[in-house]
């Protein structure tokens, strides 16, 4: 199963990244360590170029599909458990399926940016 995550990058992660997965004709904005807007463009040869001044330490947001296993650390996490007669539901944050998995847990879900669940554990394995 693969699920869509926002990252935190900084520029040189930001380069990195970008090459690696072809990303072209994009603008990227973030923050520099005051609070002010920084930006930086992608072109369609994979250059890049800004009219900002760009520090290492600026941070932008990506968002990056990634195939998930239950070691993944998970931003969010909804777990229902089942004790015979009750069932009962916890949340976690940044936290991995194999770490609070039990006898009694029945189903995971990740929450949405929307505040949907999505189920991705269930029947004692990750959900295709």
């Amino acid at each position: 199963m693969k699920i869509k995550t926002k990252k935190q990058l900084n520029l040189p992660q930001l380069i990195e990244w970008a090459w690696d997965n072809g990303v072209r004709n994009v603008t990227f904005r973030g923050l520099d360590k005051k609070g002010y807007v920084v930006s930086i463009s992608i072109n369609d040869k994979g250059e890049f170029t800004s009219d900002w001044r760009i520090s290492k330490n600026d941070l932008f947001t990506v968002e990056v599909e990634e195939e998930i296993t239950e070691d993944t650390v998970l931003p969010t996490l909804i777990e229902r458990r089942d004790f015979g007669n009750e069932l009962t539901y916890s949340r976690y944050e940044y936290v991995r399926i194999k770490d609070i998995k039990d006898r009694s847990s029945t189903v995971f879900y990740i929450e949405n940016d929307d505040l949907t669940m999505t189920l991705i554990w269930r029947d004692g394995r990750l959900v295709e």
